[in-house]
């Protein structure tokens, strides 16, 4: 059962840093935001391509608060749910296979 404990172990350590990435991906992306001539530059679409995997489906059932955009927020938010409740959950397994 140790190999399975492992595996589920690595399963979760690298979830939780895939999902500290996007954290990271997200707030970055949201402050060069507010920079207009940064709107095109190589890195900045970069971001916007990883950060659009968390934001482009929660913009559909999101909208806008006035000119303010909370995705980011939510999104971070539900990222933080998710690391605490499913990776979490997967050391334990992981620790209990043991």
């Amino acid at each position: 059962m140790f190999v399975l404990s492992n595996f589920i172990n690595a399963v979760a350590t690298v979830l939780r840093i895939a999902i500290e990435f996007e954290i990271v991906v997200i707030i970055v992306h949201s402050i060069l935001s507010w920079f207009p001539f940064l709107r095109y530059h190589p890195i900045n679409q970069f971001l916007s391509v990883i950060a659009g995997l968390i934001l482009n489906p929660l913009k559909r059932f999101i909208p806008p608060i006035g000119p303010f955009d909370i995705t980011p927020f939510i999104a971070i938010l539900l990222l933080i749910f998710i690391d605490s409740f499913l990776v979490s959950t997967l050391f334990d397994i992981a620790i209990r296979l043991r």
